[in-house]
């Protein structure tokens, strides 16, 4: 392997001013796998004294270097519209505009449909807006009805 990988400090580290030379012995941590100093994403093998040529992705990491599927962030999906279908999306403002009664309807609709939507898709969140877009839209149909009858 080459001089130019600096050796790894005890803390695992490596550090940048250390030459790894079988000539010069230096204090360095013991055998193992350490970051590779100049690619990441790889852990090169150290014996103690020099760098190998033995090298691996850190473990759990895919291609390239990147790992698997990023983690979903819960509280970032209740304020926000993340990991949602548009559908549901759509349903949920929809649900919120049936306070007007002529959009109720519609939000029925939207809601019904997200729903069907995402009974095909049980890795993909949505169905509170759905739901609130059936149980608004309905209760807003119902008012509109009323309203017309009388």
């Amino acid at each position: 392997m080459s001089d130019f990988f600096a050796v790894p400090s005890a803390a695992g580290q490596a550090t940048a001013g250390q030459a790894a030379t079988a000539a010069t012995p230096v204090a360095t941590a013991p055998p193992g796998w350490y970051a590779d100093p100049y690619t990441p994403g790889l852990l090169r093998w150290f014996d103690g004294q020099t760098w190998t040529e033995h090298a691996t992705g850190y473990p759990g990491a895919g291609y390239g270097g990147w790992g698997g599927p990023p983690v979903r962030d819960r509280s970032m999906e209740m304020l926000m519209p993340v990991n949602r279908t548009a559908l549901s999306i759509v349903a949920g403002y929809a649900g919120l505009f049936s306070i007007l009664l002529v959009f109720a309807p519609i939000a029925l609709l939207l809601g019904v449909l997200a729903l069907m939507d995402l009974s095909h898709k049980p890795d993909v969140g949505g169905r509170g807006r759905s739901w609130f877009a059936v149980v608004a839209g309905a209760l807003g149909t119902v008012g509109l009805f009323a309203v017309i009858a009388h």
